[in-house]
């Protein structure tokens, strides 16, 4: 099986229609994402609603889209985004952690800029914004355009916008960019598909993983390949295998991180989800019973 699939390719090969993806967009939690043709965008993440540069790179894979997103590219045939989640590391190219433009930080599309060095990024999945675009603000040129054509007094100046002042010149600021991805560039991931078959073609296995994390899907398939393996073994089995290239269990690289106490998994909506050593062993055994 590939790791993903367009739209396009799921009625020959898996007898699962448009109108069948339409229903489990609209009635199921299956996730559909994009593909994303090679780009420039700056790696990072969020701090308090606020974007943190890591550095920049190019890319070209698959990204995510939250639900509203999917939504709308299904029933509008396309969506316009800022940014998303990079959900193929791999898959990023030329990256440097050299901050790209003259305009300082903070400013309004980059809060802070940390210079990180690639080896030093632990996340799998990471948010981005494409490449901003640095210029001076086509507005205030029109507004300094008119106060210059104009009686240049007091009272003109009291009705601009704050913080702005026509007599000075224009200096350059940061512009968020943004593509536009149409309906044929839906695609979904193996894992996702997997959810949709057992929707669509209810059997009794497809049935037990209906409302399984992917997560709970991927120590199902390890208890059932190593059954007399006890938790904590499972636990350290999985701890080494991320440092794997490929990974020999977690092959869609739903965990992101394994420490002392912690681990962090991604759920099928990309988010980073952590749970504890002591609620995963109750989960193997829990998984075990069932």
């Amino acid at each position: 099986m590939k790791k993903y699939y367009r739209l396009s390719e799921l009625e020959k090969a898996f007898a699962i229609s448009i109108d069948d993806a339409h229903y489990l967009n609209s009635e199921t939690d299956v996730s559909f994402c994009v593909f994303c043709p090679t780009s420039d965008v700056i790696l990072g993440g969020y701090r308090q609603g606020k974007f943190v540069g890591f550095g920049c790179a190019s890319y070209s894979g698959l990204i995510s889209l939250d639900k509203a997103q999917q939504t709308e590219l299904f029933e509008n045939k396309k969506v316009n985004l800022k940014g998303s989640v990079i959900l193929q590391k791999d898959k990023i190219s030329r990256y440097t952690p050299d901050y790209p433009f003259t305009v300082k930080v903070p400013n309004p599309v980059i809060i802070e800029w940390l210079s990180a060095p690639y080896d030093d990024i632990p996340f799998q999945q990471l948010p981005y914004i494409f490449m901003p675009e640095q210029r001076k603000s086509m507005s205030k040129q029109i507004i300094k355009t008119f106060y210059e054509l104009g009686a240049k007094n007091e009272e003109s100046l009291s009705t601009l916008p704050e913080k702005f002042d026509p007599r000075k010149p224009l200096v350059d600021e940061l512009f968020k960019s943004s593509k536009t991805f149409k309906f044929d560039d839906i695609c979904i991931t193996s894992s996702e598909l997997e959810k949709a078959k057992a929707y669509l073609f209810k059997t009794p296995e497809h049935d037990a993983t209906l409302n399984m994390r992917p997560i709970d899907i991927l120590l199902t398939n390890i208890i059932a390949q190593f059954p007399i393996l006890k938790p904590s073994q499972i636990w350290e089995k999985l701890k080494s295998d991320i440092t794997n290239d490929p990974r020999s269990f977690d092959t869609d690289e739903i965990i992101d991180e394994i420490g002392e106490d912690t681990m962090y998994w991604y759920d099928s909506r990309a988010e980073l989800q952590q749970m504890k050593k002591k609620s995963f062993y109750n989960l193997i055994k829990k998984l075990k019973i069932n």
